[in-house]
């Protein structure tokens, strides 16, 4: 019995070859990132590289279906692995970007966007030269294509930190040394290190808080300050958040501001139970609130009534008077 040669496409076993090291290298590029042992700049271009490796592992694997319809063979369990393969390596790289495309630039938010808490610590744009030249590109191409497409969705995705209405400052009833001591407490709570501090002197002096925090998946590193001023109720809270890099993570800055509330929050609920609290709202004046008459419980002097004595020029008329006129 004659036998035939069978055809045998090489595209097939080297479609799953690239595409394991396209995923190897998003892999590795993802957990060097979390752990910190590369920059912003070197995980982009490793993920732009993986992606790449993955469009190739995707176009080997298109010829080997293209050949194996036309001239049979083995292969097909090959070229679908790497299918697989190249989309799971190039699903990472495109969330990225699409990040990138959707950031806005919202790198930094504040509860008072007109005087925002001090930040010591500044991020050099020249550590991400080419992230930042990346995000301006995706700025300039995919922000007005993204507008055509749809213009609803562009405002929600290019602001999403900018519409968040909570974000405002918030009062507190107890004193400001008081308020950063539960602000520190809450820092802590979150393990976010405390980088400068400005403890209070004085229980009614304003004091400051600044911390250093990363985020979950990716590890980006952002900056938090908590500024506390006395107010008529007790003390005034304003919390800034800032990120280092214009990558996202799942978390943004107004979620990192509604986190410290949040945690401040349950710190004060169990050392001093119920304590109310009254929240800033935009345009509202310091003069609508309602002032709280806080009782002092020491002893004090009685001011007198009238003055004793009175200045030159200033003396009334004794007949006016019902006192009796004691110079006579």
């Amino acid at each position: 019995m004659k036998r035939y040669a069978v055809h045998r496409t090489a595209s097939a076993p080297a479609s799953r070859t690239i595409a394991s090291v396209a995923l190897a290298i998003t892999v590795t590029a993802f957990a060097a990132k979390r752990f910190g042992y590369i920059d912003a700049d070197v995980f982009v271009l490793s993920l732009l590289f993986a992606a790449c490796v993955a469009l190739l592992a995707l176009l080997a694997a298109c010829v080997a279906f293209q050949r194996i319809w036309s001239k049979g063979g083995p292969g097909v369990p090959a070229a679908l692995t790497g299918v697989f393969l190249g989309l799971a390596a190039l699903f990472p790289p495109a969330v990225v970007v699409g990040m990138l495309i959707t950031s806005g630039g919202v790198n930094d938010i504040a509860t008072n966007p007109v005087d925002p808490p001090e930040l010591k610590t500044q991020a050099l744009a020249e550590q991400q030269p080419f992230l930042n030249w990346t995000t301006d590109l995706l700025r300039e191409k995919a922000f007005p294509l993204l507008s055509e497409l749809s213009p609803q969705a562009a405002f929600q995705g290019l602001e999403p930190d900018r519409r968040a209405v909570d974000i405002v400052p918030r009062r507190y009833r107890i004193a400001p040394g008081q308020l950063h001591v539960a602000g520190a407490k809450a820092l802590e709570n979150l393990n976010w290190t405390i980088v400068d501090e400005l403890p209070p002197d004085l229980l009614d002096a304003a004091t400051r808080l600044q911390a250093e925090g990363e985020t979950r998946v990716l590890g980006l590193k952002f900056d938090v300050a908590l500024r506390i001023r006395p107010d008529t109720v007790g003390a005034l809270l304003d919390v800034r958040s800032r990120s280092r890099t214009s990558l996202r993570d799942l978390s943004t800055n107004a979620g990192q501001i509604r986190t410290v509330f949040d945690e401040i929050d349950r710190v004060l609920l169990e050392t001093y139970g119920n304590l109310a609290r009254l929240s800033v709202e935009e345009g509202e004046e310091e003069e609508d609130l309602p002032p709280v008459v806080l009782e002092d419980q020491r002893e004090v002097i009685p001011l007198p009534g009238f003055k004793p004595y009175f200045e030159d020029g200033e003396t009334t008329d004794p007949e006016a008077s019902d006192l009796p006129d004691l110079e006579g």
